[in-house]
């Protein structure tokens, strides 16, 4: 198979910067609320925004790996787990520092669609995930040039075989785009986040699921 999954680092993130934004662009909440942002302003915000994802890895339990085409060398797919995790009081006080702090969107972004998305959000993930013991697919990204190739299973499946083994849930937001690989692979859905687009120039409510994954004693990944 051409196809290797790694563990992901630094040095990686121009090039995860890029699928990102080429994964996300057509999303249609994500995408729309970046849509007047322009090419170079996105690409720094998601580059910066995995810098902090590498440099927080202490605080949060943030596993990230990618996909490299073995043939071209190039990063084809990444994906960002969260593993349960631990802290000490002194770790609990600089999260918090870093959690009362707002995003610093780029220019041009719907600010009012993105802190309306991202307050549902949030409110969910507190309220369904327990961060000592469920596992949480943050970002799963591939670029479109390779989708529909089996990548995303397997970076799907590098989470899964590490919550089964420690008997844990996973949790999972998925866009409808998304929806059916994670059913696929033993997600259901609990919960989800309705936005009406029709009062952010689109024409219809668009809803984002929630899903947990119960663990597979005894399968392997």
């Amino acid at each position: 198979m051409p196809f290797q999954v790694f563990p992901a680092d630094p040095a990686d993130i121009p090039d995860i910067a890029n699928i990102h934004h080429e994964a996300f662009e057509g999303d249609p909440i994500l995408g729309r609320s970046m849509s007047d942002v322009t090419r170079e302003r996105k690409y720094e915000y998601d580059k910066q925004f995995y810098e902090k994802g590498f440099a927080q890895k202490h605080l949060t339990g943030a596993v990230f790996h990618k996909v490299v085409d073995t043939e071209t060398g190039n990063i084809v797919a990444c994906a960002k787990w969260v593993y349960p995790y631990s802290l000490t009081a002194e770790q609990e006080a600089e999260k918090a520092k870093l959690d009362l702090k707002k995003p610093s969107y780029p220019e041009g972004t719907n600010l009012e669609l993105c802190d309306h998305f991202f307050t549902l959000l949030y409110a969910k993930r507190k309220k369904n995930v327990e961060d000592g013991k469920d596992y949480f697919l943050h970002i799963l990204v591939v670029s479109p040039k390779y989708q529909r190739r089996g990548l995303g299973t397997m970076l799907i499946q590098k989470g899964l075989g590490a919550a089964d083994k420690d008997n844990a849930r996973a949790y999972v937001e998925a866009s409808a785009k998304g929806l059916g690989l994670y059913k696929k692979h033993g997600w259901k859905e609990i919960d989800c986040i309705e936005i009406d687009m029709r009062a952010h120039g689109g024409d219809r409510v668009e809803r984002e699921e929630l899903l947990m994954r119960q663990a597979k004693t005894g399968s392997v990944q």
